[in-house]
């Protein structure tokens, strides 16, 4: 197998869990790495250690302050023209039952997890699809594509908008040499949700563990492999599409 073409990758949220891991193999691929999170002191460690390896900027920004995040994905695009964008924002642990939500929950998870990721493809896409080559991999959740033990209403839902979404964006950049797909993880071990687990009682615990047909979270490691296949050029042919990677909670 050759080895990939070097090119420019963007991912937004970057010093999080799944995508600090999906950096580090791409800076391994040569790649070089627009790393993008709001977390100043953890983005600029990421990048500190994966400068050694390959060619890495740091942006520090809020991709939710949606006026702020286009000048900035701008400056990145007009710099850097880059062929990958991995959009790893969002994200929710909390178990709130229907009627305890608010419309604030609604408004800010729909702004964290689909405008987040809207704005982003929207600035970046163009760009790719002028270059005739590009490849987005936006994130959903195993709640997205049905109900869900771990989340709440506005989060599925939140989820489930961004695999529409990126059907409705694959359909448009068809042919252009741009793919837009969606990984669509389960339970990862992730600091976060190992932390959120780890929260619960004992009686919980087992629950949650019961209700998993592998009876486990998946690894970061395991997260990673499809994020990076979707990343690839052997990819081409793929898009619109859901990668599940969920231990078997939705089949």
């Amino acid at each position: 197998m050759s080895a990939p073409t070097p090119r420019t990758a963007l991912l937004i949220g970057a010093a999080g869990g799944i995508l600090t891991q999906t950096s580090r193999e791409l800076a391994e691929q040569g790649h070089t790495l627009v790393l993008f999170d709001r977390d100043a002191a953890a983005v600029h460690r990421l990048a500190e250690e994966l400068g050694r390896i390959t060619k890495v900027e740091a942006v520090v920004g809020d991709i939710t302050d949606i006026p702020a995040a286009e000048r900035q994905l701008t400056d990145i695009v007009d710099r850097f023209a880059p062929s990958i964008l991995v959009n790893g924002v969002g994200g929710d642990t909390r178990v709130i039952g229907y009627a305890d939500l608010t419309t604030d929950h609604f408004d800010r998870t729909f702004l964290e997890n689909v405008v987040s990721s809207w704005i982003a493809v929207k600035v970046c896409a163009p760009r790719m699809a002028a270059d005739g080559y590009g490849r987005i991999v936006n994130f959903a959740s195993a709640g997205g594509r049905t109900y869900s033990h771990f989340n709440n209403a506005a989060y599925v839902a939140a989820k489930a908008a961004v695999i529409g979404m990126t059907k409705q964006m694959a359909y448009e950049l068809a042919g252009t040499g741009v793919v837009a797909n969606v990984v669509a993880h389960g339970p990862i071990a992730t600091d976060r949700v190992a932390g959120a687990f780890e929260r619960r009682t004992e009686e919980s615990k087992k629950d949650v563990m019961s209700r998993l047909p592998m009876g486990r979270y998946g690894t970061v490691a395991e997260a990673v492999g499809s994020v990076l296949h979707l990343c690839s050029e052997s990819a081409g042919y793929s898009t619109g599409s859901v990668i599940d990677i969920n231990g078997g909670l939705y089949m």
